[in-house]
Parts: C-alpha cells; sequence; structure tokens
C-alpha cells in the first residue's frame, strides 16, 4: 500500500470514524478504523463500526494498488493532527505488520492489524429509500427526551415516522413525550425505532442542510449521500401511539412566554435544588419559578402574556427533565396546563408535554429537649 491523501479531509473521517470505535471495547480491533485502497478507482475507504452503527466515507487518494490495514482510530487522528503538511503519505509493504504516515519532514511508523480481523460490517444499498434533511434539529429535539435506563430498551430510541405529510420523530422516557417536525419532503408509511444514541452520532456528524437517502436493510436503517454512508441497527417492539395519545391532551389554559427566559429563571432557582422538584406558578401576568430545598428558597418571575383561558395555579414538575426541554428548544413557545396539571409546551417544529409531580412534603423539625444540669451532689 502506498497512497496520498489530503490531510484535512482524512483527519475530519478520521474524527468521524473515532466517534463510532468505542474505545472501551474488550475486542481492540474494535477501536480501529478499517483503511481499504482501491487502486483502480483512486479511492480511499474508511470504515468503523461498534457492531450497532457503522460508517463508510470514501476518500480521493493517489493508490496506486489495492490494499488494507487497520489502526486505533483516536490514535490515528491524534498522529494527523500533528503531521505538519497539506498531504500525508500511507505506506506499508504487505509483508509486515507495520504502517509509514509520512508528511513533510515528520514520520510516524506503527504496528498494525490485518484487514481480516476486523468485523467489516456488510452494508447493502437500500432499494427503496426517500430522501431526508434537517437530521441534527430532529435529533436535539427528540434525543433529550429519550430515557437513559437500559431496562427500557423501547423508550431509549426514537421512533422515526415517514408519513404522507413528510417525517415526524417521537421520544419519551417515560415521565415526558416529545414529537418534533422532520423534512416534509420525507413521505411514506412507515415507522421505526432507532436507538437516540445512533441518532444522536449521526447528527453530529452532518449538518441541517445536509441531504441523505434513506432506507431500511433487513434489521438496520441506512442514511447515504456521495462518498457517506452511515447505518445504525433498528430495535423491534411496539411503541407509544403518540399521536393518538398527544390528541386526547386539552389545555385549561395557554400562555406565551419565551424560552430563554424561563431557562435563565430555571437556572437561577436551581442553585438550593439542584436535582429537585421546581414549582411553577401563574401569578399577575408572571410566571413564577420556585426551588426550595434545607438550603433555603429561591423565587424568580417571568414576563407572560395570556392566550387563552385563565392562568392561574402552582404546579410541580421534575426540574432536569424541564432544564432539558427548555436547552433543546428555542424561541417563543406557547406554554399550557393540560388536564391533571400536565405541563405542555409547544414550538414552531416540537410539542412537549410534561407529568405533573406531587408537592414535596415539609420535613417536621424536631426541637430538642435542653439538656439539664446534673444534680448537685450532696455535701
Amino acid at each position: 500500500m502506498l497512497i496520498t491523501v489530503d490531510r484535512a479531509e482524512f483527519l475530519a473521517a478520521i474524527k468521524r470514524a473515532a466517534a463510532i470505535a468505542p474505545p472501551d471495547s474488550p475486542l481492540d480491533v474494535l477501536k480501529g478504523v478499517l483503511l481499504e485502497t482501491d487502486g483502480a478507482r483512486k479511492l480511499l475507504t474508511v470504515t468503523s463500526t461498534n457492531l450497532e452503527v457503522s460508517l463508510v466515507e470514501m476518500l480521493p487518494c493517489s493508490a496506486q494498488e489495492d490494499g488494507a490495514l487497520v489502526y486505533s482510530a483516536r490514535t490515528l487522528a491524534e498522529m494527523l493532527q500533528r503531521l505538519p503538511e497539506d498531504t500525508v503519505e500511507i505506506s506499508r509493504k504487505e509483508s509486515r505488520g507495520r504502517m509509514t504516515l509520512t508528511s513533510g519532514s515528520a514520520s510516524y511508523e506503527v504496528d498494525v492489524w490485518d484487514r481480516g480481523a476486523f468485523p467489516k460490517p456488510d452494508l447493502p444499498f437500500p432499494e427503496d429509500t426517500v430522501k431526508v434533511s434537517g437530521i441534527p434539529a430532529m435529533a436535539q429535539h427528540t434525543v433529550f427526551a429519550t430515557a437513559q435506563d437500559k431496562d427500557k430498551p423501547l423508550l431509549r430510541c426514537v421512533n422515526l415516522m415517514f408519513t404522507t405529510t413528510g417525517l415526524r420523530a417521537a421520544g419519551s422516557n417515560g415521565m415526558c413525550i416529545v414529537t418534533a417536525k422532520g423534512d416534509d419532503q420525507s413521505t411514506g408509511d412507515i415507522s421505526l425505532l432507532v436507538p437516540a444514541l445512533s441518532l444522536g452520532k449521526l447528527a453530529g456528524m452532518c449538518k441541517d442542510e445536509d441531504e441523505f437517502r434513506v432506507g431500511t436493510t433487513g434489521k438496520s436503517i441506512v442514511f447515504f449521500k456521495e462518498n457517506f454512508l452511515f447505518s445504525a441497527r433498528l430495535m423491534e417492539g411496539g411503541y407509544i401511539d403518540t399521536e393518538s395519545l398527544l390528541k386526547t391532551i386539552t389545555n385549561s389554559f395557554t400562555v406565551l412566554t419565551d424560552t430563554k427566559e424561563m431557562r435563565e429563571a430555571l437556572s437561577s432557582v436551581l442553585s438550593v435544588a439542584p436535582d429537585g422538584r421546581v414549582n411553577l406558578a401563574f401569578e399577575n401576568q408572571k410566571l413564577i419559578f420556585r426551588c426550595s430545598s434545607d438550603w433555603g428558597n429561591a423565587s424568580v418571575g417571568i414576563d407572560m402574556i395570556a392566550l387563552t383561558g385563565a392562568p392561574t395555579g402552582s404546579y410541580w414538575y421534575s426540574a432536569k427533565q424541564l432544564a432539558a426541554c427548555l436547552k433543546a428548544l428555542g424561541g417563543t413557545i406557547t406554554l399550557g396546563i393540560a388536564q391533571g396539571g400536565m405541563l405542555t409546551i409547544n414550538t414552531q417544529d416540537a410539542y412537549y408535554l410534561q407529568n405533573v409531580m406531587r408537592a414535596p412534603v415539609a420535613k417536621k423539625k424536631t426541637i430538642k429537649k435542653a439538656v439539664e444540669p446534673p444534680a448537685a451532689q450532696a455535701a
């Protein structure tokens, strides 16, 4: 193997591969990236996988012959960052288990694995595909609401729904639900469960304007464009019928407010209850945030505009979940209180629902008896 490749393009591809390759895998070869050269097509193919997610990218290069090797993705990225020139030369004699990276006057010579040790994924192109864009925004609006518990595998997924009106997505951890609009051009009639971690990895590798073709092959979903292919294993099972559920939600009242102001108010009161409950109260055209704990009490009010009904009442919610929602959403929002005190937040692209919590029970203060001095001893 002897090739020359653009260092910046190669480094960017290896960084994306390193985001897939598991650094803590018990199999050392899974920490690596597979590099394959095609002399006829003048291409370098970069492949990484963690057996759940796979990534394949092809880069132009000056290859004269076919070849393959496997090397640590993270170490390779570190070396490429330190090489000085715009191009890098990769060479390896097929009879030796070593690779040499050269750029200008700098070079590395390292041991590599053979191609046969790497579990190269089988990634056929889907027969039926649709166009999809806006992956990062869709992931941002849904991934935060999915479960973290390993004993809830389905709730650790984002439900992608290709409908006649476009792509829709939903996430839930059992305590809250969020639905988001995707690309209106991505029409179809299929519902898929994609692990939130996998969708998040793809979102970190692209921009909203990037347009993919997407389809399914067996038990995987495949996103591809030009010389980039991303595959994720699908989960099987029944998911919440979010569309039917949300149709049953009726707000008692709604108000107009700002996400940034809510986020700042919540952050302020959490100083006394960083992981507990937050109280939202509607008083005199103000939305009041309150938290209390053994450390003290805090309250902050922000302006709101009543839209429907009469804003009133006091309600408790998970501060952690609400903070995650406000971090993911932005701009002006319509906030409402539905039956049973459920909180609804509606933006142009997403709809969020969070269950109400019981008010915390006040701790009873115990009064310690004064210690009486011992009786004087008789003389």
